[in-house]
């Protein structure tokens, strides 16, 4: 779920800062501890066997402890780096939140900004336009303050997001999370350009993929899915209520893979001629092996949904939704700002 204004309005950069100090504290102890267990985890007066079975667990915790310690030190960076960026939303928010009131502007808590004066009367059209066009100048002035908010807040919310180490939040374990940067970006685009980036992106990997470029249909907010790939992936199907939120860009690369699994079960036992090249030698080149084509096809033969009475475990770990949830984390993870401007660049021609 993305940031609302209204959820900017009420942050506070002072608790994050608490907990990064709370972190500190736990670090400074962890590593005192792991420090007296190099030290003396090993009785000088043990001999023989005994003391080969305590040397080998001591580097065993120590190296758990070690584990532990990078990642609480990870989150405390997180937390620190975002209490400086909510730092600077709360400026951000006093600032545009006094300008606003001072020429009579009220902005809602999902950013939209509306004229609350009284308009004045005016002698001529020639004043009245000109008016409007200077209240018009304003709003959209502090509209665009609001888009700064928002991207900043959605820098910190995936700072905090990127601090988190594995094995602690499973969404995160599973889907992985963009950088502030992509997350920033995409909080200030439009709809629009977020859907040009979208149907680039698709058409790139299409291509990459030796299948047509699939059409795309935007389905409402109340569908209880992300995506899918429909058709064998001649069409990707995407939820219109995820498109503020760059986890979309995993949704379209993990639908975009359903497409590709389809393509190259198709390609294993194409029938081509001796002297032609054989079309599933481009699925190789790309790290898929004829086993794993042959396991999606049974795995699609045997496709297991929470629809049709299948647990959501089951539906989670067969394979064709392991391999195309590890593609949408990387792509995901892997996006930069500069891929993504690319995208738009390229979506927008």
């Amino acid at each position: 779920m993305t940031v609302t204004y209204g959820d900017a309005k009420r942050w506070q950069s002072g608790p994050l800062g608490t907990a990064g100090d709370s972190l500190k504290k736990d670090l400074d102890a962890l590593e005192g501890a792991r420090d007296l267990l190099e030290t003396q985890g090993v009785p000088e007066a043990w001999t023989g066997i005994a003391v080969t079975f305590a040397v080998a667990r001591r580097t065993l915790l120590v190296k758990q402890l070690d584990r532990h310690i990078d990642g609480k030190r990870q989150m405390q960076r997180a937390l620190y780096d975002a209490e400086t960026i909510v730092a600077e939303v709360e400026r951000l928010v006093t600032e545009v939140e006094g300008e606003a009131r001072a020429k009579d502007f009220s902005i809602s808590s999902d950013g939209t900004v509306s004229d609350v004066s009284d308009p004045p009367t005016f002698d001529n059209r020639y004043e009245a336009d000109e008016w409007s066009r200077i209240r018009q100048q304003t709003a959209q002035g502090l509209a665009d303050d609001v888009y700064t908010i928002l991207g900043r807040a959605a820098a910190a919310d995936a700072t905090i997001a990127g601090g988190v180490p594995p094995g602690y939040v499973d969404s995160l374990d599973d889907y992985g999370a963009a950088s502030p940067e992509v997350a920033e970006q995409w909080a200030t685009m439009t709809d629009a350009e977020r859907r040009a980036a979208i149907e680039e992106m698709i058409e790139e990997q299409a291509a990459e993929a030796g299948i047509p470029t699939p059409t795309i249909t935007w389905e409402p907010e109340t569908w209880d899915l992300w995506g899918q790939a429909r058709g064998g992936g001649s069409e990707i199907a995407l939820n219109e209520g995820i498109l503020d939120d760059p986890f979309i860009l995993n949704t379209v690369a993990h639908e975009m893979r359903h497409a590709r699994q389809f393509e190259a079960i198709d390609d294993q036992d194409a029938w081509h001629w001796p002297w032609q090249d054989d079309p599933f030698d481009m699925h190789e080149e790309d790290g898929i092996t004829e086993e794993q084509a042959e396991e999606w096809d049974e795995n699609f033969d045997d496709y297991k949904s929470t629809g049709d009475g299948d647990t959501y475990e089951e539906y989670f770990e067969q394979p064709v939704e392991v391999d195309a949830r590890r593609i949408g984390k990387e792509e995901l993870e892997d996006m930069t700002e500069e891929e993504l401007e690319r995208l738009l660049e390229e979506g927008q021609r």
